[in-house]
């Protein structure tokens, strides 16, 4: 039973996350997580300040089951099945040993070990610690928790302590757990209630929604299930909108910006799911922008499917039209700011605006054609003449159906703040010409000046210009 309950799908980072779960209901305000590189003999420990607990607490925290997924807890709480503790830890070691101080108590420990358990095929918890230290360690405070894991085959594997090479496959194991700390339980640590520390350096909280950005859109927040689920939409910054260069990076995590799309659920404000559209939608590269807040309490785990890891949560069935809605909504809101690219444009993409490109579908597939109706290319149409307009029309219908759409796409995926903007890096001496002779052509036509500039204003590429838009003149 313990054998298959290492493989119930923690990885190295939700298993950690899992433990210091238990921490935050112990009461602790500071986490040290140290990770120490030793090849097969690396270690790791978490240590807390929380409550503790006397013998009798510590045997039962150390038992399989210790408490019903369906009892009632603390609303605080973000515990459930009562295998948080012994689950996470299994996953990634043999033996790991708990060491535990109540306020105005002694030092109590036990330890699992799986290998003992296999040679004497007893559930007998040991009174042992490989590590004195810890027991002084833990002797200097008024109370507190540490948990110590050894053994750890699962993380280590092969890797040998005096390689350079596996050593840095150990420190990637670390960047990706002050990650995912960082990301998991980045309310915590922005309300000051918690701190985490990581081989000694403080963790600086994550926050998927960039909201301090002065560009962060904030939608509506909704209400469902008798007020319990709490949505918030955010629409983040094109990347030409953020307050600094690095925020885009930074924003993007360890598994970039398309990865970190969706929803993110949360319960009393510990992060559960991060960034998934839940199945009502794909991941779209142009929907990239669109992060989606849900706020749980820890009554609806069994609606919302919660699992042992607290890693998956899916919206009960009731629900679901209204997360379509909400992400609908929030998808559409990311498709404009993206294809803006971050500029302030003077139109909502409402009836009236003009594109240069369109998109038609053709026996079943998607197809790109220039705007035969868009006054400039309309003009130089009803120009040509004869052999010239076959030519032309010859021309365009060329450009439209060797439009390099796979290499835009992957370029804007893996380059986003390589790709220009329409006439950027062009001087407003140049452009102002082509708009000054559009506003002439339609005033010639014998439309009012207000009613020019408007035109021009929802009309693609002028609409990027509004500020040489207000100079024309007649």
């Amino acid at each position: 039973m313990l054998e298959t309950l290492r493989s119930i799908g923690y990885t190295l980072d939700t298993a950690v996350a899992d433990i210091i779960d238990n921490s935050i209901a112990a009461g602790a305000t500071e986490v040290q997580l140290e990770m120490v590189w030793q090849g097969r003999q690396s270690t790791l420990t978490i240590a807390d300040n929380g409550r503790g607990m006397d013998a009798e607490q510590l045997r039962e925290a150390m038992r399989l089951g210790s408490r019903h997924p369906g009892q009632v807890r603390h609303r605080d709480d973000l515990g459930r099945f009562g295998l948080g503790l012994k689950t996470a830890s299994f996953s990634q070691c043999r033996r790991f040993t708990v060491l535990s101080k109540p306020k105005g108590g002694e030092v109590t420990y036990r330890c699992w070990d799986l290998d003992y358990v296999n040679e004497t095929k007893a559930w007998n918890l040991l009174c042992h610690v490989s590590d004195e230290d810890l027991i002084t360690q833990l002797a200097a405070q008024p109370q507190g928790t540490i948990v110590f894991w050894e053994n750890m085959d699962r993380l280590v594997g092969d890797l040998k302590a005096g390689s350079e090479k596996h050593e840095a496959v150990f420190g990637r194991y670390v960047r990706l757990v002050e990650h995912h700390l960082a990301m998991v339980f980045h309310r915590y640590l922005e309300d000051g209630g918690l701190s985490i520390y990581v081989n000694g350096d403080k963790l600086a909280p994550w926050n998927p929604f960039l909201t301090a950005e002065p560009s962060t859109q904030r939608l509506p927040e909704e209400a469902l299930f008798s007020g319990q689920v709490i949505i918030r939409p955010y629409i983040l910054p094109h990347h030409r909108r953020l307050s600094h260069p690095d925020l885009f990076d930074q924003a993007g995590g360890l598994r970039g910006w398309n990865a970190h799309q969706g929803f993110y659920i949360y319960r009393n404000r510990r992060l559960l799911v991060a960034g998934d559209w839940l199945g009502l939608f794909r991941r779209e590269e142009h929907c990239k922008l669109a992060r989606i807040m849900v706020d749980l309490p820890n009554t609806l785990d069994d609606a919302w499917q919660i699992d042992i890891r607290k890693a998956q949560s899916f919206p009960p069935a009731t629900l679901q039209n209204d997360f379509r809605r909400i992400g609908t909504l929030a998808r559409t809101r990311a498709v404009e700011v993206y294809r803006a690219r971050g500029r302030k444009l003077k139109h909502t993409h409402s009836i009236g605006f003009t594109p240069v490109w369109q998109e038609n579908i053709r026996l079943g597939q998607r197809h790109y054609t220039i705007n035969r109706q868009h006054p400039l290319v309309k003009d130089v149409l009803d120009k040509a003449q004869g052999q010239s307009s076959a030519i032309l029309h010859a021309v365009l219908r060329m450009l439209e159906e060797t439009i390099p759409v796979p290499l835009i796409v992957l370029s804007e995926a893996e380059k986003p703040r390589e790709q220009a903007m329409p006439y950027e890096n062009v001087s407003d001496q140049e452009i102002l010409p082509l708009i000054q002779d559009m506003f002439c052509d339609f005033r010639a036509a014998g439309r009012s000046a207000a009613e020019v500039r408007q035109l021009l204003l929802n009309m693609e590429p002028f609409n990027y210009f509004p500020h040489l838009i207000d100079k024309l003149t007649d």
